[in-house]
């Protein structure tokens, strides 16, 4: 009887302070915190870009003046998609059926949350107007992530680097 108190208080204790174990991840220096709760994934963007959560997807831009946006998307794949590859075949043939100009450059291989990825870089033009994207996606349970990086050419190279700061600081859930 004596053995089976202790076993339960050791189980309830257990239980309190496992469920009050922190969720939450620090915030890396310089960055704040894109993406809703209901993510899976934790999307961060550097201090000073303006959040935007009402739409589908996480987002930030840069300014008014700058409209350079870095976004995080997820959703599930197709079935008949094995790789992030075969979701990119698909989405090119989406973007072209939108942009005008379109010129896509090959794939290279990165990480995003730690999970092996694909960058992808496009120029496009939309009514008259040029711009550039990098994409990075990766597959994981069955959904693709991906970040999306968009600027016009003047303003490219100016955020390359924050990007690269939302890369490496995507983690999952």
């Amino acid at each position: 009887m004596k053995k089976t108190k202790i076993l339960l208080l050791l189980l309830l204790t257990g239980l309190l302070f496992g469920g009050c174990a922190k969720q939450d991840t620090e915030v890396p220096e310089g960055m704040q915190l894109a993406s809703p709760k209901e993510a899976d994934y934790l999307f961060y963007v550097p201090e000073g870009w303006r959040v935007d959560q009402s739409s589908l997807y996480s987002s930030a831009y840069f300014s008014s003046g700058d409209a350079s946006s870095i976004s995080a998307t997820a959703f599930g794949m197709d079935l008949a998609d094995t790789s992030v590859n075969d979701w990119w075949e698909k989405y090119k043939e989406q973007f072209q059926g939108i942009y005008e100009d379109v010129e896509f450059g090959e794939g290279e291989e990165t990480t995003l949350g730690g999970v092996d990825a694909v960058k992808y870089t496009i120029n496009a033009t939309l009514n008259e107007n040029e711009y550039r994207y990098v994409i990075v996606a990766t597959l994981r349970d069955n959904y693709i992530y991906y970040i999306t990086y968009t600027s016009t050419p003047e303003y490219y190279e100016d955020h390359l680097e924050a990007l690269e700061q939302v890369r490496e600081h995507f983690a999952f859930k």
